[in-house]
């Protein structure tokens, strides 16, 4: 009777035994489904923002006809920055704190960085590809890239956008006609 109530007991606890593994695999598949849904949805805010803010400076430089210093004027954290082949001014430099909020120049707490970049170039160039109408365009066309970097961890703020397209976390282009040179 003895042996028969032991092995009951051991075959009790071999049981409990399992429901607690099955039980704690069960807890670490939760915890790591929670995790992954939490990077997820800071990985989509992040994306959000970025996309928002390309839009707005997308919206600023159509209306400015791709004058970075009217642009700039309507950012007060925004940094402009002059090109190395001229003196011309080549981009625009806003910085982020985690938050998406702007924020001045420094990297102490800064997060994301967001170049615009720009040049004046040949309407006739910047629009070759458009004859749908047969109507050569004359004049200039500002045209510019806006880029989004993750700068969290990094050791520096770049004021032009990197060859390495690992380090643009969102890129988008952007052109608009400004016309004939006033004479």
């Amino acid at each position: 009777m003895e042996n028969k109530r032991s092995s009951q007991l051991s075959l009790f606890l071999m049981e409990l035994i399992v429901a607690i593994m099955f039980f704690s695999l069960s807890a670490a598949v939760c915890v790591r489904l929670f995790a992954s849904a939490h990077i997820l949805a800071e990985k989509t805010g992040n994306l959000e923002n970025a996309i928002m803010w390309t839009q707005n400076l997308s919206e600023v430089y159509v209306s400015k006809n791709g004058d970075l210093e009217q642009i700039a004027s309507l950012y007060p954290d925004a940094y402009l920055s002059k090109s190395l082949e001229d003196d011309s001014i080549s981009s625009l430099v806003l910085i982020f704190d985690k938050d998406w909020e702007p924020m001045e120049q420094g990297l102490s707490d800064a997060s994301y960085e967001v170049i615009l970049k720009s040049s004046i170039e040949d309407a006739s160039k910047v629009y070759a590809d458009v004859n749908t109408y047969g109507v050569e365009l004359v004049g200039k066309a500002a045209t510019g890239t806006i880029a989004v970097l993750d700068i969290r961890g990094g050791s520096e703020v770049l004021s032009d956008i990197p060859q390495d397209p690992s380090q643009v976390f969102y890129q988008n282009s952007i052109d608009t006609y400004i016309g004939k040179e006033e004479e």
